[in-house]
């Protein structure tokens, strides 16, 4: 990991010193400290070699940071050389620590205690050794630098940690923004399906009708040409209502001059097919009730697919809706005569539309062949049980 200076309380790493200048202190710090007499007796003549020993010590610090171990052991051993010559002084007590100090921001908690106790009981030793008398000031320095170092790693980790966490919540927002674009564009996808299928199914049915009466059958010709110019108004209303939404994504959507989608609709969506020749019955089981917002658009936008594809890919133009109302789910089913010769359908758009509609709301649906010559469509939805509105005699 790379280190920024030897500053205990730095500024983040970004706006750190180079490294250079944690060298330089350190070097002119060893230096001054070695020049600072330890014992009154000392000889003036043993500067020159005072000053040696620290200008070694110095350099030794330059290898701090790709050495730190080796660096605090060659420190350790340089003050006690310094003692037999009698050159100890407060300049290499100053590189020991400042070694330790950048030994236990390398290493982790325990590999630094293991470093630096013993580390400051050497020197220690040997402060007393040379001076004569308790070393527990330095025994006091080394450890005091060695915590300093173990507490800008902390600092340091904590920093990391803040700015990953920062990083991660960034990709976290970023990936929830474009999984809300996904999802619009599926909505978006969907309304425009439930727009305009149905109705250009109306019409291509219809074209095909008119092809084959103009000349025989005009009257016929001329009502399908009716119902494709009320089919053509009717999905160029609904894709502009729904353009017009999308470009004032603030409207409201519900309102007193807004009717809410839903089951209550279904009666004229009934009619509409029924005027387009699909003999449509509706049975419905248990007691209706009021269902939340989002099952009640499903439920309608279901039964719509599900009546859109008997007109286009049924025979006899008939097709049976049943709704059963359960106590924690509502049940629909659509059955319609198809094809003895054909096998199967292949699930189109409409149909994977349905299913994730009805998934979205924790719902299951199932379509296929429900015995010889008839399709059947069948979804659950769920409907927990709203809680009574409390009365005003009631109690909260």
């Amino acid at each position: 990991m790379p280190r920024g200076d030897d500053v205990p309380f730095g500024p983040p790493l970004h706006h750190r010193a180079p490294a250079w200048a944690g060298h330089a202190v350190a070097t002119v710090a060893v230096v001054c400290a070695s020049a600072l007499p330890v014992r009154e007796d000392q000889s003036p003549d043993w500067q020159s070699s005072l000053a040696i020993i620290a200008v070694v010590s110095a350099a030794l610090l330059l290898l701090r940071r790709r050495l730190p171990v080796a660096t605090v052991a060659a420190a350790v051993g340089i003050v006690w050389v310094a003692v037999p010559l009698e050159l100890f002084n407060p300049g290499v007590v100053l590189a020991a620590a400042i070694a330790t100090f950048t030994a236990s921001r390398a290493l982790t908690r325990r590999q630094a205690l293991w470093l630096t106790i013993p580390t400051a009981v050497l020197v220690a030793i040997a402060g007393a050794v040379a001076v004569g008398r308790g070393g527990m000031q330095y025994l006091l320095f080394i450890l005091l630098f060695g915590a300093l170092g173990d507490l800008v790693r902390v600092q340091h980790e904590q920093f990391v940690a803040i700015t990953e966490r920062a990083e991660r919540a960034e990709a976290t927002r970023e990936a929830l923004a474009n999984q809300r674009v996904a999802e619009d564009r599926l909505a978006i996808a969907r309304d425009l399906h439930d727009a305009v299928a149905h109705q250009i199914a109306v019409i291509n049915l219809h074209a095909g009708v008119a092809g084959s009466a103009l000349r025989e059958r005009p009257d016929d010709a001329e009502h399908s040409l009716a119902v494709i110019r009320q089919a053509s108004r009717t999905v160029l209303t609904q894709t502009g209502d729904l353009l017009a939404t999308l470009r004032d994504p603030g409207s409201p959507s519900t309102g007193p001059g807004v009717v809410p989608v839903g089951l209550a609709q279904l009666d004229d969506i009934l009619r509409q097919f029924r005027g387009h020749g699909l003999d449509v019955t509706v049975r419905r089981l248990g007691e209706a009730r009021e269902l939340p917002a989002a099952v009640d658009v499903v439920a309608l936008r279901v039964i719509q697919e599900a009546l859109t594809n008997a007109h286009k890919h049924g025979v006899e133009h008939r097709a049976h809706v049943v709704l059963e109302y359960l106590p924690d789910r509502l049940h629909l089913t659509v059955v319609n005569p198809v094809p003895t010769r054909v096998t199967g359908a292949a699930a189109g758009h409409g149909l994977v539309g349905a299913r994730e509609r009805v998934e979205a709301v924790r719902g299951t649906l199932t379509h296929g062949r429900a015995g010889v010559g008839s399709w059947a469509l069948d979804a659950d939805l769920p409907t927990p049980v709203a809680l009574p509105t409390p009365g005003r005699g009631s109690r909260p």
